[in-house]
């Protein structure tokens, strides 16, 4: 109701518009004694509704561009840090990554702060900026469980899902028909990534660690396959000014493993 009293006191105000230029019309040309009274009890009551419902339209039209503003501000802020070249070498569990290396990353726990420290709680996908040796293989990007390789190389151990072991839940396993696999520049090397146990409960609600302590242990990872799906695809750096207000990020060293 209260999102709708503009409408309705724009309403009133066209009606009082039109009695006002009823009144005129029937009245403009009798003498002043014998004019009718334009406002009276009920039209003053109709003018102080008018002029309540445009002050609260024109309250609401502020506000509204306030959040808009902030809105477009917060997605800015986040998108910088979502999205940026990496301003120094960064130890991310058993990698180190090379500063230059352009980085998408995901904090759910980042609401648009105008400065923050830049975190990697979920590396989404990174091109490193120059080969960096992955899981044993040397690559030029990662998304994933999948890294594009920089080189020819032949890669082991190669796993493969054997549905017939683990009491018949299946498993991934040594695939005993093939020791390694030869694959080419560009293809992208695709890995069995086990999972790492953690305290649920105690890690509830909280950022997920990252730096040295990230959860993220290539040397525990297995190649499955290499394919000609590539090359991954790494968002560029954000590098829009933003609004006008919009203060210029100024990283500093990153923090990791630090509670927001």
């Amino acid at each position: 109701m209260l999102l709708l009293s503009p409408f309705l006191a724009l309403l009133l105000g066209l009606g009082l518009l039109t009695y006002g230029a009823i009144w005129r019309s029937s009245n403009h040309h009798l003498p002043k004694a014998q004019r009718q009274r334009f406002w009276r009890a009920s039209t003053i009551t109709v003018a102080l509704l008018v002029a309540a419902g445009g002050i609260w339209g024109l309250f609401l039209l502020y506000k509204t561009y306030e959040f808009d503003r902030k809105f477009t501000l917060q997605t800015h802020y986040r998108q910088s840090r979502e999205q940026f070249v990496l301003p120094q070498d960064f130890q991310y569990g058993e990698l180190l990554i090379p500063k230059g290396s352009l980085i998408n990353s995901y904090n759910a726990f980042d609401n648009g702060e105008p400065q923050r420290p830049l975190r990697m709680n979920r590396l989404d996908a990174v091109r490193f900026a120059h080969p960096v040796q992955v899981a044993g293989v040397w690559a030029s990007a990662m998304e994933g469980d999948e890294l594009e390789l920089d080189r020819d190389q032949r890669i082991s151990p190669v796993f493969h899902f054997d549905r017939n072991v683990n009491g018949d839940y299946g498993a991934w396993v040594r695939d005993p028909s093939q020791p390694y696999l030869d694959c080419k520049k560009g293809q992208l090397a695709r890995f069995n990534v086990p999972l790492i146990e953690y305290d649920i409960q105690a890690e509830f609600g909280k950022p997920e660690p990252d730096g040295p302590d990230a959860r993220f242990k290539p040397s525990q990872w297995a190649v499955v396959e290499c394919n000609n799906h590539g090359p991954i695809e790494v968002k560029p750096a954000y590098t829009e000014k933003g609004p006008p207000e919009a203060q210029a990020q100024v990283w500093g060293p990153l923090l990791p493993n630090k509670e927001d």
